[in-house]
This record gives C-alpha cells, sequence and structure tokens, in this order.
C-alpha cells in the first residue's frame, strides 16, 4: 500500500480523524508495517501489547479458544479498523488470540506515541471514547443474544447486520468479497454448525433469505429483521435451542457470504 493510500484509509480511523493533514501524512510514513498470510497468528491471547494494530489491508478476527478447540468469534475487522485497542490503554495482556482470515498488511503504532497523540488531540481522543461506546454497545447485544435468544435469532441478527453494513460483530465493509463458512457463522453466533444449518433452511423456507451454491442472499431485510427479536421459530418448528451444541465437530465447510 502506497503512501496516499495509507493516508486515505487513516483518515477514517476515529483516532486520526482530528489530526491535521502533515501530522497525519508525517504518521503514515512512518508506520511500523508487517505482512500476514491467510490463518496466520497475529498475537495470542496473554501476548504483551505491542501497541494499536490497524488493518491496513486483508482482514481479521479475534478468537477465544476452549481446551477441547471451540471457538468464539468475537469480532471480524477488515481494511481501516483498529483491533487489539484494550491492551494499549489498560496496558494488559491480549484478552484474546487475532488471526488473519486473509492475507493483510498489519500496521501497529506503539502505546506511547499513541497515547502522546491523543493527549495533544482531545478532538481525537473524544473520537476514540466514541468508538469504545460503540463496540461496548456491540458487545452487550451479542452478550444479550447468548443469554436470552436462541440460535435463529442469532443468526438472522447476523445476516441483518452484515445487510446493513451494522458493525455488530463485523467491521468491515459490505462489499468486502470473503465468504463465511457455516462453522464461522457458529463460532460467531456461538453454537456448530448443523444447528446453524438448521436455522438457516428454517429461514429460507420462510422466504427471507436465498442460499444458491453455498452463498446467502438476504430477500426482505425488515421480515428477516423480526426474527432477531423471536424467542421462536416463527414456522412452528421445534424452538432452534444451545442444547443442540452437543457432540458437534465436523469439517464439512459450506461457503456462507
Amino acid at each position: 500500500m502506497d503512501l496516499e493510500a495509507r493516508l486515505k484509509l487513516l483518515r477514517q480511523i476515529p483516532y486520526f480523524r482530528a489530526l491535521r493533514i502533515a501530522r497525519l501524512r508525517e504518521l503514515a510514513a512512518a508506520l511500523r508495517v508487517r505482512n500476514y498470510n491467510r490463518s496466520e497468528v497475529i498475537f495470542r491471547k496473554g501476548d504483551e501489547s505491542e501497541g494499536l494494530c490497524i488493518v491496513l489491508r486483508g482482514g481479521v478476527r479475534t478468537v477465544l479458544t476452549s481446551p477441547e478447540g471451540r471457538q468464539q468469534i468475537l469480532k471480524r475487522f477488515g481494511p481501516g479498523r483498529t483491533f487489539g485497542d484494550v491492551s494499549v490503554f489498560d496496558n494488559e495482556r491480549q484478552p484474546a488470540d487475532a488471526v488473519a482470515i486473509a492475507d493483510s498488511e498489519i500496521a501497529v503504532i506503539p502505546r506511547a506515541e499513541l497515547l502522546d497523540l491523543l493527549r495533544s488531540n482531545p478532538d481525537a481522543a473524544i473520537e476514540v471514547i466514541g468508538l469504545f461506546a460503540s463496540r461496548l454497545r456491540a458487545y452487550k447485544q451479542f452478550v444479550e443474544d447468548l443469554a436470552l435468544r436462541p440460535v435463529i435469532s442469532r443468526v438472522a441478527r447476523l445476516l441483518v447486520d452484515r445487510a446493513r453494513g451494522a458493525p455488530t460483530l463485523v467491521e468491515e465493509p459490505q462489499s468486502l468479497d470473503d465468504p463465511y463458512t457455516q462453522d464461522e457463522i457458529a463460532s460467531m453466533v456461538g453454537s456448530v454448525r448443523e444447528v446453524v444449518q438448521r436455522a438457516l433452511k428454517t429461514l429460507e423456507r420462510a422466504g427471507l433469505i436465498e442460499m444458491t451454491r453455498g452463498r446467502i442472499q438476504v430477500v426482505d431485510v425488515e421480515a428477516l429483521d423480526a426474527w432477531t427479536e423471536s424467542g421462536l421459530d416463527r414456522v412452528g418448528n421445534e424452538r432452534v435451542s444451545d442444547r443442540d451444541r452437543a457432540n458437534s465437530h465436523h469439517n464439512r465447510r459450506s461457503m456462507i457470504c
């Protein structure tokens, strides 16, 4: 990525929107950039923070993994998004793994440099508070869904958010051509592939989505949105429950977008 492309991308990020162009250009030129292959680990839970991470190209997901190998995806980040923010501000170790979901270019701004930048630019600090507030709201919604809603409602919300470009679980451009697998959707909504597959089939039978060659197209966003608040399957079938999670580790991967 050349300097002008970096400059354009940095101007979209809350940390840097308030900076004068000369300071932003200086920052863009001094970025420490690393390249990662798809599926390569950027950092692991418990690692010390090297600073604020910025996705310049590609994408990243943050994930927690149980001792049994079960994964929970916390967030997906596309170009122009930051991750590893929490450890920068509380100066503690990383709370989750970060893994490249595509061949990626990642910039790192050291903690001391970032804090100096925010101290000298109060407007930038206010932008960052807004970023943290939006992410806190998204995590609150995520916890609420896990605790109170069945899998089919969580899947519906993920699809609605994706269709609308809402950054609840996914912070990346709507047009990013990186299909999800059913396993990945399951890891996002706190379930397993088999339950997600049944939920998608139910939504398809209801005429809310179409699945063609493993890809999902939302047919009616507003009608699908109604399912995000529903505790029951609306076509009269048995409630899709987290109890269906047990004994479900299979390697079949059907591409979803």
